[in-house]
């Protein structure tokens, strides 16, 4: 072929495939474009209701019965157009990638052909898609493997591909060709509920050195990929952003990038966008990692990673591991959904102070009490494992959140016999530092493991995104309009302000408490740099939701950096000039473990199987009627429903809640 031949090729494809500034597509009743197939056959490249293609959902088809010449496929004002990337030639079936603004595809004397493509949009932006020919009976090849466009290459990279899926049939929808079809609603910047999508993952290390010596490995392969569930995940980011965080649900379980140290694995990971992060990614980072150092009881651990779904590069996210009772993770017993067990009801939990109103089933909201004159929210106590609840279950949650908000409301220490007053002050330690203000208003979680002598712990952190928004010298709380759930009171409280203070000192001098993170955020920093570069170049000028925003430019990444540890030097050194926390430096030991016992349980959330007193009395006919004894063994006449009694009929006595 000579180079004449080839420029004009080009040049024609060129031409060919620019679009109208002022053209409007033909869109058909359903909004899609109206696509040709348009070319030398077509009266010099018109669009030609004979080369019309047919859809059906976001598949096209063609079938002619001969096809010779060059060609693009291409709505009626090219400004939707598919071409080749590079100059193509194709002398039978075929499968290859069609790219917007391509250059030509030359068919060589072809006959009984059919033309098929999905349409990949988002929004009005055209992606990448594959355009299967196919000749006669010849089969159709699969699509040769193409390198995606924007990938750094610096980091692991997650390919998720998304299907359309029949949930009656429980399998994916395939084309004519046999090929399972792209749903591409997963990756529309419009993209607002929480519905799960079913597809497939492979992640690939990458050759990244530094996650291989922490013994990350790859999972799954492009020639084998792995079933996964993925849904859309968070609030204000989900909706605001084009850029979608999402939560993943594999379909068994993995330890992705050998990120649980203990080699335990889980089906249940997030993929994290930041997408609002304008810190250079280093909020949830930097929160994370000092609640490693302060030793709360569990901190999701996180990586980085750049994301592909369905062909289309989406930039840098963050894996991360998902807010889970065992697995490794929050470290409670299991307890299924709408448990009414008395021997089961305390636990374990993990709930969440919310700053949304969700459905009365998954919520229990009273109002905030406090010694503070400081703005105070409706408490909302938001279920989150499990995640539905019996009516025991809403009374024991009911019960436990009401003594704690009374006993905040009356200034005194009997919180602490529902309160870890150790956990509680190290969380708080965490929050002061990042001065986050969103701590304590939203996504601020406790757990509580099942049986007498347990408490509420503050954990695990979760979701940073306010974090440096507060004022270098200013607690978080006095920066935050929206108020912050009993922190203000609690900040009150002489007990807990000294158990504030001895583990700050502590924390503060310890080898490996807070001295090490700049490095950590020196190295974080060095290794997401390039894939930031990348994720700011995929997101710059692309179309934003409705009355959302763009994703925020974390090109400049050493000045962020910058940014985010003078902030962090400000504020540890405001805090040590304060009388409640004290100078940094000292050999502190680490502060006793709180000895203060946990409020007994209620008797209706007691196990049932222990022993019962035998009520005295000489009532011993099978055919009696049942005699009801409060747990003292004092006699009731009519016992309360929901209540635990010791019931007696004839000789036969047990324990029992009442229900009716």
């Amino acid at each position: 072929m000579t180079k004449f031949y080839i420029f004009v090729s080009l040049l024609l494809g060129f031409i060919a495939g620019i679009p109208s500034v002022n053209a409007q597509d033909t869109t058909d009743a359903d909004g899609y474009p109206v696509m040709y197939l348009r070319g030398e056959m077509t009266n010099g490249w018109d669009a030609l209701d004979s080369y019309r293609f047919s859809r059906d959902g976001d598949n096209y088809t063609l079938h002619l019965d001969n096809l010779s010449g060059q060609f693009k496929v291409s709505s009626d004002s090219w400004g939707y157009n598919y071409g080749s990337d590079g100059y193509l030639e194709v002398t039978g079936s075929a499968a290859f990638t069609g790219i917007l603004n391509g250059s030509n595809i030359e068919a060589r004397d072809l006959s009984d052909v059919t033309i098929s493509f999905a349409l990949v949009r988002n929004g009005n932006a055209l992606l990448p898609t594959t355009i299967y020919v196919k000749v006669g009976n010849q089969p159709v090849p699969d699509p040769e493997p193409q390198p995606v466009a924007g990938l750094s290459g610096t980091l692991p990279v997650l390919y998720i591909n998304v299907y359309q899926y029949d949930s009656g049939a429980k399998e994916f929808i395939l084309d004519g060709n046999g090929n399972k079809i792209y749903d591409n609603e997963v990756i529309s910047k419009d993209l607002a509920h929480k519905n799960y999508f079913n597809g497939e993952y492979w992640l690939d290390v990458n050759d990244c050195g530094w996650l291989m010596d922490l013994g990350a490995e790859s999972t799954g392969s492009a020639e084998k990929p792995l079933p996964l569930q993925i849904k859309a995940r968070g609030n204000y980011t989900r909706t605001a952003f084009a850029k979608k965080p999402f939560k993943l649900k594999l379909d068994k379980k993995q330890n992705l990038l050998n990120m649980n140290i203990n080699g335990k694995s889980s089906k249940h990971w997030a993929i994290l966008a930041h997408a609002d992060d304008n810190k250079g990614y280093l909020r949830n980072f930097t929160g994370f990692a000092l609640g490693e150092r302060i030793g709360l009881p569990w901190t999701p651990r996180q990586q980085p990673v750049e994301v592909v779904i369905n062909g289309d590069y989406r930039g840098l996210y963050f894996l991360t591991e998902s807010i889970r009772v065992g697995d490794g993770r929050v470290p409670v017993e299991e307890l299924d959904d709408n448990v009414d067990d008395p021997a089961l009801v305390s636990g374990g939990y993990i709930v969440e102070l919310d700053n949304y109103d969700e459905d009365d089933d998954a919520q229990i909201r009273m109002e905030e009490k406090g010694q503070a004159d400081q703005f105070k929210d409706m408490l909302r106590i938001t279920f989150d494992t499990p995640e539905e609840y019996s009516a025991l279950q809403r009374r024991f949650i009911a019960d436990q959140f009401t003594a704690i908000n009374d006993a905040i409301g009356d200034d005194n220490d009997a919180m602490w016999t529902y309160l870890d007053i150790d956990d509680a002050a190290r969380y708080y330690i965490v929050e002061e530092i990042i001065s986050h203000t969103e701590s304590y208003h939203g996504s601020t979680y406790l757990f509580r493991d099942r049986g007498e002598g347990r408490k509420w712990h503050f954990s695990p952190l979760w979701d940073c995104g306010n974090a440096f928004n507060g004022m270098t010298d200013a607690y978080f709380y006095d920066c935050d309009p929206f108020g912050n759930t009993w922190i203000p009171s609690l900040r009150m409280n002489t007990t807990f302000n000294a158990k504030v203070k001895e583990t700050w000192q502590w924390f503060m001098g310890m080898q490996g408490g807070y001295n090490g993170l700049t490095a950590d955020i020196d190295t974080y920093c060095s290794r997401i740099t390039e894939a930031a570069k990348a994720d700011a170049r995929r997101w710059r000028g692309q179309p934003v939701p409705a009355g959302g925003l763009d994703v925020v430019d974390n090109s400049d990444m050493e000045a962020r950096k910058k940014d985010v540890t003078r902030h962090l030097s400000a504020k540890i050194n405001w805090l040590a000039q304060q009388n409640d926390f004290g100078p940094i430096g000292g050999n502190f030991a680490e502060p006793a473990r709180d000895t203060t016992a946990a409020a007994p349980l209620p008797e209706y959330a007691r196990d049932l199987d222990s022993s019962v007193d035998i009520i005295t009395g000489d009532n011993d006919s099978t055919d009696s009627p049942e005699e009801y004894y409060d747990i003292t063994g004092r006699r009731i006449a009519l016992p309360a429903k929901g209540g635990l009694y010791i019931v007696r009929s004839g000789s036969k006595v047990e324990k029992r809640i009442i229900t009716k």
